[in-house]
C-alpha cells in the first residue's frame, strides 16, 4: 500500500506541469502532497480490514477530507451523499484505489469479485470495472510469480488491453486523459517494464509527465512495490509528511500491513 501512496506523493508535484523528466536528483519537495488517490486507497483498506461496505468507506473518507480535490466523477458521486447511489464513471479512479485488494491471501476469483464490488458504487461502467480488475489481477499476478508475458496475455484476453506500448511512444503520445481505458494499461506497462521501484517512478514521470501523472505513478508504483523494495528515503519522507498532515492515512497504512493477512478469510 505504501508504494501507491508514495507514487501519488511524488507524482502530485508533476500534475499539470507537463514536465517529462527522468534524471531529477530529488523527486520530492516542499510542494509534494497526496491527492484523492491516497485518500481512497486508505478508504479501501478501511473497508477490507474492518469488513465494511466499500461505498460507505469511500463516502466517509471523501467527506472527511474536504480539502482534497477529487476527480469529477467521484466528486459527483460524493455530492449525492447516498451510498446506494450508483454512478457509471469510466475514469481511472476505481483502478487507482483498489490495487491493495490484489495483495490479499485469497483466491483470484475472490480478488476479482472484490475489485468489481469496490468499483461499482462510483464506476459502474464496463471500462471502470475492467480497469479495477486489471490492476488487482496484476498485483496478484506479480506476487504469484507470473511472467510479464503471462500477464499481458491475460490482460488482452480478459479486458482487451493491447499492451503494445513502447517507452518512447508513451513519452511522445500519452496525454492528460483520465479515462480508465487510456490511462490504466500504460500504468501497468510502466510497472512491468521498469527495472526496479526507482526506475518505475522515474519512468512514470518521464512518460506520464504530461498525463494524469499522480494516478499513473500511484498505480505503477503500487504494482512495482510488490516485487521490488522502495528506497528507504522515500518511505521515510512520505511517512514523516503523512504524520504531520494526514495521520489517518498513515494509520491505515500501518494497520493494513499488520492485518492484511486475515482480510476476507472465512472466520
Amino acid at each position: 500500500m505504501i508504494g501507491g501512496v508514495i507514487g501519488d506523493f511524488i507524482g502530485s508535484e508533476f500534475e499539470y506541469q507537463s514536465l517529462q523528466t527522468f534524471n531529477l536528483l530529488e523527486l520530492t519537495s516542499a510542494r509534494s502532497t497526496i491527492t484523492d488517490e491516497s485518500i481512497m486507497l486508505a478508504a479501501t483498506a478501511d473497508a477490507l480490514i474492518n469488513n465494511r461496505d466499500f461505498s460507505e468507506c469511500y463516502m466517509n473518507w471523501g467527506h472527511t477530507f474536504t480539502d482534497i480535490e477529487f476527480g469529477p466523477s467521484t466528486s459527483h458521486w460524493l455530492a449525492e451523499r447516498d451510498i446506494n447511489y450508483v454512478h457509471e464513471s469510466y475514469s481511472n479512479g476505481a483502478a487507482a484505489r483498489c490495487g491493495i485488494i490484489g495483495t490479499l491471501d485469497i483466491p483470484l476469483f475472490e480478488i476479482l469479485q472484490l475489485a468489481t464490488d469496490s468499483a461499482r458504487c462510483s464506476h459502474n461502467h464496463p471500462e471502470g470495472i475492467n480497469a479495477a480488475k486489471s490492476v488487482c489481477y496484476t498485483v496478484w499476478a506479480v506476487r504469484h510469480g507470473k511472467s510479464k508475458e503471462e500477464i499481458y496475455d491475460y490482460l488482452i484476453s480478459e479486458f482487451g488491453y493491447l499492451m503494445y506500448y513502447s517507452l518512447e511512444g508513451l513519452k511522445n503520445n500519452l496525454s492528460f486523459d483520465t479515462s480508465a481505458e487510456n490511462s490504466v494499461p500504460p500504468a501497468i506497462f510502466l510497472a512491468l517494464e521498469s527495472k526496479d521501484w526507482d526506475d518505475c517512478i522515474r519512468l512514470s514521470l518521464l512518460c506520464a509527465g504530461a498525463a494524469d501523472t499522480d494516478t499513473i505513478a500511484s498505480i505503477a508504483c503500487l504494482i512495482k512495490s510488490q516485487t521490488h523494495p522502495i528506497p528507504q528515503k522515500y518511505v521515510t519522507e512520505t511517512k514523516k509528511w503523512l504524520f504531520k498532515h494526514y495521520q489517518p492515512v498513515l494509520q491505515m497504512i500501518v494497520e493494513f500491513e499488520a492485518k492484511r493477512w486475515m482480510c476476507k478469510l472465512p472466520f
